[in-house]
């Protein structure tokens, strides 16, 4: 793997804003001098990271992650240290130092290589939609109301009904098919003779991340004689439908402005909404809703809108999608399109300001609910074991609603009056029936906690701890310090790890925290190097602290030496005038601080 200069590296950290980094994965809030948001790193529910744009870093109080631009996204990309560079320095358009430049493998690929092949594979289809054999792909794209402009920026492509057409171009820019194959494009043949194209006569709908990197692709069938009307890319490194979502990158700033955001299910429909005013919705890729989908919205919206399609599948869809949004604390609403359209044809049919109202005026889970139940309650008539049916369903869902903190008890007994006095029943009898079913609930998980850190608690880690502790807030007291110790004086293993990068660059004059960060050999040590620097800071009195440190580590190696000289047999007065030197402090030991 390739690796990078220490002046390239700091390099992309300085052109790295890390507030901007962040926010485009997280909704960032301003809160003094800092920006807070939920942790993407484990299942946040109030906002516990903090991001400090004066330092650079950021830091979960609640799972304990922390670091720098590259740790954040190492972390988030799970991706190695020269890979998370090679990623920021495209991103901040710094060219990449020639003498680096690797051939991808081929049994591993980065993710960047993997990226490299769909941006290719994005502009090959967009080629071809404007090409001859793309006619009959551009013009259902425009039957489908979507326009010239909105076909461009959302990088629509056509895929040629062609075994190889993908296949052949990519080996004249000097792709090989094992890079295809691992990007999703590509189909190995069943003889392993060779493979083909996995798309063929198609419309191409790009699949982004949140900052707007190609990394999969949907494609709808032009041939309604096709079984699957549409085809996803398979998961990869780069790619799962589960945890995905379409058209975020285009509409996270609209999200995280609004607090909002409107999921609804399909490609077209989200592209509509967005071509016709409305921005901030986002669309599940062919897959049901998933914890994982509402955990990657929860990071940019407070509430979602859901507005499925009108037949029953849809309606379907909706309800099973209300549990995951409570189970994750996201208040939730369901608006209904009216029977026989989808959210794009309604668009079309009424414009995006219709669409805006409707989600507006959507109802909450628990209305939404019960306005259905009571719908069939109605068509039930008479038959009793259909009503007792419908109402422990609704019941089931206010218990689950209440298990997951989306109600309080003081409404969850206005519901059982309400539902009691509709349907003749003791509401007593009814909250009674809600504490049965409550105990078949589990309980949501308790938040994170704070991992103990692997840090003895012995004073002479403490002293240790504490030199280190100073010299990340205060540089400048380094030449002082390193007068007296070396790294090799630090016993804690991971504290001398931190000690052999901090005298490397304070020997250089060039210590600073954003400057550790950005070494390679500190590119796991993220998290102790925050916590370092943030206990040092909480605890200031520098000049004391390091003093202090100082006197223990110089006491800690006097010991020593008092017991090298027992075991070698020296005399008893030898012995006593080191122990009389060790009660008082060492002078020559202490650091000279101005």
């Amino acid at each position: 793997m390739a690796r990078f200069s220490q002046q390239f590296i700091q390099q992309v950290a300085q052109a790295t804003d890390i507030v901007e980094l962040i926010g485009q994965y997280v909704a960032l809030k301003k809160r003094g001098r800092e920006f807070v948001g939920l942790c993407p790193f484990h299942d946040d529910h109030k906002p516990s990271m903090y991001v400090a744009p004066a330092k650079e870093i950021f830091k979960c109080f609640a799972c304990g992650a922390g670091g720098g631009v590259f740790q954040f996204v190492m972390r988030y990309d799970k991706l190695e240290f020269p890979e998370a560079v090679r990623t920021l320095a495209e991103r901040a358009n710094i060219p990449l130092p020639a003498e680096t430049e690797t051939a991808p493998v081929q049994a591993g690929m980065s993710k960047n290589d993997l990226m490299n092949v769909c941006t290719f594979a994005a502009r090959f289809f967009r080629s071809q939609l404007r090409s001859e054999v793309g006619k009959a792909a551009l013009e259902y794209a425009l039957s489908r109301k979507l326009t010239d402009k909105s076909i461009e920026r959302f990088g629509l492509g056509y895929a040629p009904q062609s075994w190889e057409s993908l296949l052949a171009a990519a080996r004249r820019d000097g792709l090989s098919e094992s890079q295809l194959i691992a990007a999703g494009l590509a189909v190995r043949r069943d003889n392993g003779a060779g493979c083909y194209d996995r798309f063929r006569h198609r419309l191409m709908f790009p699949i982004f991340d949140p900052t707007g990197r190609v990394i999969a692709f949907g494609g709808r069938a032009l041939d309604e004689q096709e079984t699957a009307k549409y085809l996803n890319s398979p998961d990869t490194v780069l790619f799962d439908k589960s945890s995905q979502l379409y058209g975020l990158n285009f509409s996270r700033e609209a999200i995280v402005s609004a607090g909002e955001a409107i999921v609804v299910e399909g490609y077209l429909d989200t592209l509509m909404a967005l071509q016709s005013g409305l921005p901030n919705v986002v669309a599940t890729l062919g897959t049901a809703l998933t914890d994982r989908h509402v955990r990657l919205l929860s990071r940019y919206a407070q509430e979602a809108v859901l507005v499925f399609d009108s037949d029953a599948a849809g309606t379907a869809a909706a309800e099973r999608a209300l549990e995951v949004f409570l189970s994750q604390q996201i208040h939730v609403r369901v608006a209904t399109i009216p029977a026989g359209k989808d959210p794009c044809d309604f668009c079309l049919a009424a414009g995006g300001e219709a669409l805006k109202n409707l989600a507006a005026e959507a109802p909450d889970a628990l209305q939404y609910v019960w306005g259905r139940r009571l719908e069939a309650i109605k068509q039930a008539g008479q038959n009793l074991a259909d009503r007792r049916r419908l109402v422990e369903q609704f019941l089931q869902f206010v218990v689950s609603s209440a298990a997951y903190g989306a109600i309080d008890a003081v409404r969850r007994g206005q519901l059982a009056q309400r539902i009691g006095h509709l349907l003749n029943v003791p509401p007593i009898e009814l909250q009674q029936q809600m504490r049965r079913l409550a105990r078949r609930i589990p309980r949501p998980g308790q938040a994170a906690q704070p991992a103990e850190p692997d840090l003895s608690n012995e004073p002479s880690t403490l002293a240790e701890r504490h030199l280190l502790e100073v010299l990340l807030n205060r540089p400048d007291l380094f030449d002082a310090v390193a007068e007296r110790v070396t790294p090799q004086d630090f016993t804690c293993k991971g504290l001398g790890e931190v000690a052999e990068c901090v005298w490397s660059l304070g020997r250089a004059g060039g210590l600073s925290l954003e400057a550790l960060l950005a070494m390679d050999e500190m590119s796991d040590g993220g998290a102790l190097l925050t916590d370092l620097a943030a206990d040092g800071e909480r605890r200031g009195n520098y000049e004391q602290t390091i003093a202090g440190a100082m006197e223990h580590l110089a006491y800690r190696d006097g010991r020593r030496q008092l017991q090298e000289l027992k075991a070698s047999g020296y005399s008893d007065e030898a012995l006593r005038e080191l122990g009389q030197r060790l009660q008082q402090p060492d002078a020559r030991r202490k650091p000279r601080i101005t």
